[in-house]
């Protein structure tokens, strides 16, 4: 009887794997036969260790070889973090080694590592090594370098639909405890079930292990099978080992804890390219300009100019080079240098310049450390007209953080003045912002970019979680007897006055009606109700508000909710201009809305503590960039954002954190209608027949089920003999299956394969049927990846039902919260993952001439009508304001459906028909008459002429924007395709839904295509 591969099979595999690499392999029993091994507590292979520093050190006398070996075996440290630390330090900085030889002392810096010449080191492989510790442990792989176990390898059968990558964790880090000793001297360690495959530190969560994703770093190997290949053809050259090792493992001190982390695969290639990049825009004939690193928000920005400066810093090739980082703003520099004090075991002492004088001083010196200055440090003094000359030297690198913000004004601004100060320099930009989305000379200024890490690719690889959007609107706090001057102030472009002084009354007006004590009575009671019902206890949320004084209203509503947590208000300072409460400390808190730049700090701590009781942080501008927090999982947004500035803030909910399965965006004031469609998987349900037990019959059932799944194989591809292939082919050949049927009718596959196991299971002691027992094997191992795949990853399939649970209580929350409005769902929109938005999307929608990215409200879809049909004055305003007053007492009563929007419609256009009917101008122009008549020709009454009159006109004015020159040719897709998008956002926006969103668009597609085909012309 054949049987599936084992997880001896992909142990073996992966091992053939790194002997194809230059890796020697034992097999553990055969070190005891060797003679190097001699205890089962022993984990280090002292012969090679001994050997390797004889051959490398031939001075040091062989006594004096064995003390050497006792201070690189015996690392320092009351707990093992501490021991693993003390020896991470011996192994990439070596030891001042004193000795006596002949009356002369001698002090060799020795390494236990050449990680100059890698193939001057002795590189093993060997499996199931047992090991006696508190109790007896068989690890699958351990990998030696020079004698020293720096790998553990967890493999688990990748054939088993029961063991997972997630149960290889869970051994690893019992192992910790039970043969702690390994642990003393391991870089890292490497899990898997080949249908995941991830690295971390063996004292990290599992949320933390990642997988390596590219092999040469500039092609993503987003394939779900077969990712040992990808790992070790990626990470495990030796070359690219030892890089990594030395590089790219920091242990980060803060306070009393300790944290070691290892770059992810987009950090250690990334960060290559640029050092690469620096080495030759340093040279005598370099251009100084190293390029750009676009790594997006929340994907390791920090850390991983944290591992660039620590190469530069030891770089042969520079020669002991100057490094400045340079931010924009002081509390991006607090949170970047924080990060580098953190790593000073990989990065050493920092400085910060505190002053211009200060930073002037440093940088005049010949041997300048890395120094932290914010942008505007490089201003002018006195008579000052151009920055004096600092330093010419070439091998000063400055660093700047989000650089699309730090080089505006480059003629004559800070940035020039920097380059005047030290005109030799070469200059490297650090962005998490796309650099085609904020629209300046990036690129110009720093050269081309380097690599580009973007949002979708860090949501495929969970560097970042998903971010997800909700919809809630708060009820407007409007009454009758100030509509009037509400719709003057709030809604009439100011068409003759001066544009910008228009916006800014609009601006003013909607913060006012946004900061009403009722709508903020409600909104913290929302606020609250949502977050205790939807939060975990170490999750923490931030609110953002319109203005300080909104924030600071906000919190005393909020005090007066019952269940609110602890929070804070975390706002700038105006002295001129505060109410005194603000600098009084508030009840409930031991500070004052307006906090020291200390209290701030205080607040951050207790925000990134999951166990500090501090829930709640209110903003208006701070900690909207540059401020990471991992708890930090829910955004609740009062305050329009747009561009650049919405992504970097709506980023602040998305760092990986334990048991955190992604960030919730809660918009409560419409920052997001330009999304586009997220992709959604549906799985369908099927039986598996009922096959009668008939042998003939059954054997007929087989066969069909067999034929059913051959289907699904490529027809060039040989099955037979799949068995034998070498290993390596072998696991190759089963990978690139289960890539295409991952690519194909995943589910139906399963489904056919389920039924050919149920089938052979009757059949499979038939001789007919046993000549293709391997081919049956075959499929059904495909069957097992294949569901592997489609279930959340990291645990059987339902074991983690935290996101399911999560998204079906905001589904019921919605149906039953009377005081909310699910924007979406009423507008017959899916709920989106906002984290996998197209940047070029967005980037072109921020050049257009009229960006939106907000959802307006019913009020002012509402008011676009009274706008468009009446001329301001007229004696019917009126009756269209007691409509707009109606219209929004029933909105205020939070039971719109999606149905009574288009029932409320209908009732509006017959309560208004017999005053429409005395009206014969619609107020359409000629050309929205020809789209009326296209229209209402076969429209059956759906609408009111009213509100047909006011879309039209809405509709025209919107898609006439995005028309140009051959809109309708073929090779201006494009442009069609904005157009059409113009006039299905206006239909959605009206609640237009359903097929009649689908014959609306069409129809004025229609007609505008025949109206304005000769564009401009046609005009």
């Amino acid at each position: 009887m054949s049987r599936p591969l084992g997880e001896s099979a992909f142990e073996e595999t992966t091992i053939e794997r790194l002997k194809r690499i230059g890796y020697e392999y034992l097999h553990a029993q055969e070190l005891f036969q060797r003679g190097e091994r001699e205890q089962l507590q022993e984990v280090v292979l002292f012969n090679r260790l001994e050997a390797f520093l004889k051959k490398t050190y031939p001075t040091i006398p062989e006594q004096e070889i064995r003390r050497l070996i006792s201070i690189f075996t015996s690392p320092d440290g009351v707990n093992l973090i501490q021991r693993n630390q003390a020896f991470h330090q011996m192994l990439v900085k070596g030891v001042e080694f004193n000795f006596e030889l002949n009356g002369e002392t001698f002090t060799p810096h020795v390494f236990p590592i050449d990680w100059n010449t890698p193939e001057n080191n002795d590189f093993l492989v060997v499996n199931q090594l047992s090991i006696e510790g508190r109790m007896s442990r068989r690890p699958d792989i351990v990998l030696y370098v020079n004698g020293l176990p720096l790998i553990v390898f967890e493999l688990k059968n990748p054939n088993s639909e029961q063991a997972t990558v997630k149960d290889a964790y869970t051994q690893i880090q019992n192992y910790t405890y039970d043969i702690s000793q390994l642990f003393n001297y391991n870089a890292f360690t490497v899990v898997s079930d080949n249908v995941e495959t991830k690295h971390g530190m063996p004292f990290a969560d599992y949320d933390f292990f990642a997988s390596w994703k590219s092999i040469d770093g500039r092609n993503v190997d987003n394939n779900r099978a077969n990712t040992m290949r990808t790992l070790v053809e990626g990470l495990f050259p030796k070359d690219r080992l030892l890089n990594y090792i030395q590089n790219f493992i920091v242990f980060l001190k803060a306070g009393d804890k300790t944290k070691k982390i290892g770059a992810k695969y987009h950090q250690f290639f990334g960060v290559n390219f640029a050092v690469r990049e620096t080495v030759r825009a340093t040279k005598p004939d370099g251009d100084r300009k190293i390029g750009v690193m676009y790594h997006t928000t929340g994907s390791g920005k920090s850390l991983s100019m944290l591992f660039f400066a620590g190469i530069l810093s030891r770089h042969s090739e520079l020669n002991n080079p100057s490094i400045v980082i340079q931010v924009d703003r002081n509390d991006l520099d607090e949170q970047l240098y924080d990060t580098f004090v953190e790593g000073e075991s990989l990065i050493g002492k920092v400085e910060r310049a505190s002053s211009t004088e200060k930073l002037r001083t440093i940088l005049r010196g010949e041997a300048t450390p890395v120094v932290f200055s914010t942008i505007e440090k490089f201003r002018l003094k006195g008579e000052e007209t151009k920055h004096p000359v600092l330093s010419e030297r070439r091998n000063i690198v400055v660093i700047a953080d989000e650089a699309h913000r730090t080089q505006s004004g480059f003629e004559g601004g800070y940035a020039a003045q920097l380059r005047f100060a030290l005109p030799n320099a070469s200059h490297i930009g650090f962005t998490g912002t796309p650099v085609d989305f904020v629209g300046n000379n990036t690129e110009e200024i720093f050269g081309h970019t380097i690599h580009r890490y973007d949002m979708a690719q860090a949501v495929a690889d969970k560097a970042t979680l998903p971010i997800y959007y909700e919809s809630r609107l708060i009820p407007l706090d409007l009454t009758a007897e100030d509509i009037d001057e509400q719709f003057e102030d709030i809604f009439v472009d100011n068409g003759e006055g001066d544009e910008t002084e228009g916006y800014k009354r609009k601006w003013a007006a909607l913060e006012k009606v946004v900061g009403t004590p009722k709508r903020l009575k409600r909104l913290a009671n929302d606020i609250v109700s949502h977050f205790n019902s939807m939060a975990n206890p170490f999750q923490k949320a931030m609110i953002v508000c319109m203005s300080r004084q909104i924030a600071a209203d906000l919190y005393d509503c909020l005090k007066e909710v019952e269940g609110c947590p602890k929070m804070e208000v975390i706002m700038t300072g105006d002295v001129s201009k505060d109410p005194r409460e603000w600098r009084e400390i508030q009840e409930g808190s031991q500070y004052s809305h307006i906090k020291s730049k200390k209290e701030q700090e205080d607040v951050k701590a207790k925000l990134k503590d999951p166990e500090d009781p501090l829930k709640f942080v209110i903003v208006v501008d701070m900690w909207l960039t540059g401020m990471d927090a991992q708890p930090l999982s829910y955004l609740y947004v009062d305050k329009p954002m747009k561009g650049h500035n919405l992504m970097q803030a709506i980023a602040r909910v998305n760092r990986v954190f334990p048991g955190k399965e992604g960030g919730m965006v809660v918009d409560y004031i419409g920052i997001a209608t330009s999304l586009k469609e997220a992709t959604h998987k549906y799985t369908k349900g099927g039986g598996t027949g009922n096959p009668a037990y008939d042998v003939a019959e059954a054997i007929r059932i087989f066969n069909e089920n067999l034929e059913s799944v051959r289907n699904y194989i490529p027809s060039n591809l040989e099955i037979d003999g799949w068995r034998h292939k070498p290993q390596i082919d072998r696991e190759d050949f089963i990978a690139d299956l289960v890539n295409v049927l991952l690519s194909s009718d995943t589910e139906d596959y399963i489904q056919y394969a389920t039924k050919l196991e149920k089938s052979y299971q009757l059949v499979k002691n038939q001789p007919e049927v046993m000549v293709i027992a391997d081919e049956v094997t075959l499929y059904l191992m495909l069957k097992a990846q294949l569901r592997k795949h489609l279930r959340p990853p990291g645990g059987t399939a339902g074991g983690n039902k935290t996101l399911e649970e999560q998204l079906s209580a905001l589904l019921d929350q919605n149906l039953l919260a009377k005081e909310t409005v699910d924007i979406f769902k009423v507008a017959g929109i899916e709920r989106q993952d906002i984290s996998i938005l197209d940047e070029q999307f967005l980037a072109d929608l921020t050049k257009t001439e009229h960006e939106d990215l907000r959802l307006k409200l019913l009020k002012k879809l509402l008011e676009d009508k009274i706008k468009v049909t009446f001329k301001q004055g007229s004696p019917q305003t009126k009756t269209m304001q007691e409509l707009l007053e109606k219209t929004l007492t029933e909105y205020h009563n939070r039971v719109i459906q999606a149905a009574d929007v288009v029932r409320m419609m209908i009732k509006m256009r017959k309560e208004m028909e017999e005053e429409m009917r005395k009206r014969q101008d619609l107020g359409l122009s000629e050309e929205e008459i020809e789209f009326y008549k296209a229209i209402t020709s076969l429209e059956e009454g759906a609408f009111s002429n009213e509100f047909l009159a006011n879309l039209i006109h809405k509709v025209v004015n919107e898609l006439k924007k995005r028309l140009d020159v051959d809109w309708t040719s073929p090779h201006r897709q494009d442009v069609y395709a904005k157009v059409k998008l113009a006039v299905k956002m206006v239909l959605m926006k009206e609640k237009v839904t359903g097929q009649q969103l689908q014959f609306l668009t069409n129809k004025f597609m229609e007609q505008a295509e025949e109206q304005f085909k000769g564009w401009p012309m046609d005009a």
